[in-house]
């Protein structure tokens, strides 16, 4: 019987989490938000490697004017060998959102926890996972 009640409320815990929607904020609105677990929608007006290779990709302004940043650290770094690919890229990404001083950050280990929403062709992309091309949606 106790199985039975755990794995009821554990259903609904998990239909809940799967139904509940995640906040998108500008690199602006994200520093009111220190502490949430929202998406950060905004462009990258600098992406940047660090002598120690840390990546941080900045938003809101070039560093150090920068209103939020996106930090890669170094030993995800080289999953990141294209991060210049971002530069100028409007992009998302979610989780916690942190602050490092007084600015607010986001720290990303895989290219798959940013999608690319318009790149220089003005085109939305997402991470790839494989070689083969995804057509393009349908005009409405």
């Amino acid at each position: 019987m106790k199985t039975g009640k755990l794995f009821a409320t554990l259903s609904v815990l998990l239909i809940t989490l799967a139904v509940a929607e995640t906040t998108e904020y500008s690199a602006v609105e994200a520093a009111k938000h220190i502490g949430e677990t929202a998406t950060v929608t905004d462009k990258v007006e600098r992406a940047n490697q660090a002598k120690r290779g840390n990546i941080f990709l900045n938003m809101g302004g070039k560093h150090p004017n920068e209103t939020f940043t996106i930090f890669i650290p170094a030993d995800a770094a080289p999953k990141f060998a294209d991060f210049k690919k971002y530069e100028g890229a409007i992009v998302s990404v979610t989780g916690k959102i942190t602050a490092h001083g007084e600015k607010p950050e986001l720290t990303v280990n895989s290219p798959e926890e940013i999608t690319i929403k318009e790149g220089s062709s003005g085109k939305e992309e997402t991470p790839a996972k494989s070689e083969t091309p995804m057509p393009a949606p349908a005009a409405s």
